[in-house]
């Protein structure tokens, strides 16, 4: 592009229409309800995902004697790992589209996606928290 001017792409950062999820953060929430503080977010910055995944399951299965047996870890640990990312786009987007902007994906399937693991529970809960203040 000689000679003109590259337009940037603001289409993100000027959103004029937001949805329930305008507010949702999954980090706030739980700072919120105690279940972790910022020295716990602090830490965090220096482990790794597979780290704290793993500790997750040594944990779990120190609460249980070690008795995982049969359990389909490998089975059910990529739509674990998906609704990961999904909460993640919800809590850095504005609204929906933009959350299905971050994931590559049609609002469309987006919004079946939140509706079948029943991620739009959550927004519910934190709409009625703020109404109840």
């Amino acid at each position: 592009m000689v000679g003109k001017t590259a337009i940037k792409d603001n289409s993100l950062k000027d959103t004029k229409f937001f949805s329930d999820n305008k507010n949702y953060n999954l980090k706030n929430k739980l700072l919120k309800e105690k279940k972790i503080d910022k020295l716990f977010l602090e830490k965090l910055r220096f482990v790794t995902l597979e780290d704290i995944i793993t500790l997750k399951l040594l944990v779990s299965a120190e609460s249980l004697s070690g008795k995982l047996y049969n359990f389909p870890f490998l089975k059910y640990s990529q739509e674990i790992c998906k609704e990961a990312v999904v909460r993640f786009a919800l809590s850095m987007a504005n609204n929906r589209r933009e959350a299905s902007l971050i994931l590559g994906m049609k609002k469309a399937d987006f919004i079946n996606y939140i509706k079948q693991y029943g991620i739009m529970e959550e927004f519910n809960y934190d709409r009625r928290t703020k109404k109840d203040k």
